[in-house]
């Protein structure tokens, strides 16, 4: 097996189905781990196609609140105050919105 970070290249390896409690489970590879930046305790997704392939990808870690700020923050520091903006546009009420 060889060892390349590109992120174009599929690396393809075999696992063995062992027996782990109740159920059954394989080991991931090192190079996997690493690559996709995982840790112990990190989730994966399991997914059966239609084919009957099992696909197992990160579940991408959701964002604290701290974080969104941060990034809206930075969104908002980029709005130039000479920039052209739109008028209000009044859409009256529809449905029931509290006004």
């Amino acid at each position: 097996m060889t060892k390349d970070n590109r992120k174009d290249v599929m690396i393809v390896t075999t696992v063995t189905l062992s027996k782990w409690g109740n159920s059954n489970g394989v080991r991931i590879p090192n190079q996997f781990i690493k690559r996709l930046n995982l840790t112990e305790g990190s989730e994966l997704e399991a997914i059966l196609t239609p084919e009957n392939h099992i696909l197992l990808r990160p579940i991408a870690v959701q964002e604290t609140s701290e974080e969104l700020r941060s990034h809206l923050k930075q969104l908002l520091s980029k709005v130039q105050t000479n920039s052209q903006r739109h008028d209000e546009i009044d859409l009256d009420i529809e449905g029931d919105e509290l006004i």
